[in-house]
């Protein structure tokens, strides 16, 4: 093996959530490494314009309103929209199975929007280009092969025979982040027997700058409104999540067939689906590390946390992890503290581990909620949401807090 590298904290994986720690971190003034699996050549590169539903990502995120403050601060988000991106001003979710329906406005919270959805790509390639221009050294093309820590340091052993170490490392590589399996963090995880399809569609009708969701006892479907570069407003991403059996049978569909169910699931909000791009499906399985940090070792995003995806709300907690350890890692350095001291690593876990459990259990109560089909729950569940709809003052405080704001 080579003689080891060392930095003050290491990031392993070079994602959306991981690029943005790492940029963070060295403005602060740490000496950081990013590791990354691919080659930053095909990060950075520039998408082409998408003139149909095959040009765009299919792989987007709603961004929250507090995740696009934090990018702001990173001095990225100007890059960000400068390429693809749709900002949503309202969002509408409803029933299936009955007559509850709430919408959701961003006029009524003195805001102008919900959230932005943007395909993943298009983040990583604006914190890419701004990790280029910093003081961040960049080890990409090298896969992590193996961690320990010896003594003071924990070390990266990457292929070709590389090793780096630091202080702090920093799990950002995942659902299945293999650092958390090394490192011995163990999980709480269940199987939802679901899978979530994704896609891109180009629709008959504008998809008016609204997210929409419905809720069927199969699971939800969201439309999530995407723009091209000349402006036009027919094209949504699509996440159908739905039980395996019958996520299976739509994904066995030819296109005609399969923009057919798609009209009928979403009862023709938008019209006929006039395109559908190539289909992924992927399982759905919730995850939660029952630990974030052990000595000289830290989880962020996926890789300590996974949720399921009918809120879009998985990068917005990661976003929301990454701007609690950089206010500790802060602080630690004004105080003259390692990065890795026990007392910083501590106060980043108990500030995540309560609002990411929260959320999650909202979700679980939603998919629960919605998932069942006796007749006293049908009735509870509509006349609940055709109340909350007249509330205003409650309805916005639930908007605000998944917009990240204080109500």
């Amino acid at each position: 093996m080579s003689e080891s590298q060392s930095f003050d904290i290491l990031v392993a994986g070079g994602g959306m959530i991981g690029s943005a720690l790492a940029l963070g971190l060295s403005r602060q003034g740490w000496q950081v490494g990013l590791v990354e699996g691919l080659d930053r050549k095909t990060l950075v590169q520039a998408p082409d314009p998408a003139d149909t539903v095959a040009d765009f990502e299919p792989r987007v995120s709603a961004i929250s309103v507090a995740s696009q403050k934090l990018l702001e601060q990173l001095g990225v988000w100007a890059d960000i929209t400068a390429g693809r991106h749709c900002p949503y001003q309202t969002m509408t979710v409803w029933d299936g199975d009955g007559t509850g329906r709430i919408q959701f406005d961003a006029a009524e919270l003195q805001a102008r929007a919900l959230g932005t959805i943007i395909e993943n790509r298009g983040i990583v390639r604006a914190l890419f280009s701004a990790l280029a221009q910093s003081q961040v050294e960049l080890i990409d093309g090298a896969a992590v092969t193996g961690c320990r820590r010896p003594g003071d340091h924990s070390v990266l052993e990457l292929e070709g025979g590389r090793v780096v170490s630091a202080a702090l490392v920093i799990g950002c590589d995942g659902a299945n982040s293999r650092l958390r399996q090394w490192v011995g963090l163990p999980t709480r995880e269940w199987d939802y027997d679901q899978q979530a399809i994704v896609a891109t569609v180009r629709t008959s009708q504008s998809h008016r700058f609204t997210a929409w969701q419905r809720f069927s006892l199969t699971g939800p479907l969201a439309f999530l409104p995407l723009l091209n570069e000349s402006g036009d407003d027919h094209f949504c991403s699509i996440v159908w999540s739905q039980d395996t059996a019958e996520a299976r049978r739509l994904m066995a569909l030819d296109d005609a067939a399969f923009a057919v169910e798609l009209e009928q699931a979403i009862e023709r909000e938008l019209g006929t689906v006039e395109a559908v791009s190539r289909r992924f499906a992927f399982p759905l399985r919730q995850r939660h590390a029952k630990d974030y940090i052990a000595p000289g070792f830290a989880l962020v995003g996926d890789a300590a946390h996974t949720i399921h995806p009918l809120a879009g709300q998985g990068a917005n907690l990661g976003y929301g992890d990454v701007r609690a350890l950089l206010e500790e890692l802060s602080r630690a350095r004004q105080a003259g503290l390692s990065p890795s001291n026990e007392l910083v690593l501590q106060r980043y876990q108990r500030r995540r581990k309560g609002e990411n459990l929260t959320m999650m259990a909202a979700m679980e109560g939603f998919k629960q909620l919605f998932g069942r089909d006796e007749l006293p729950v049908r009735w509870l569940r509509n006349t609940g949401m055709r109340w909350l709809d007249q509330l205003g003052p409650v309805k916005n405080r639930i908007a605000a807090e998944a917009m990240g704001l204080k109500a």
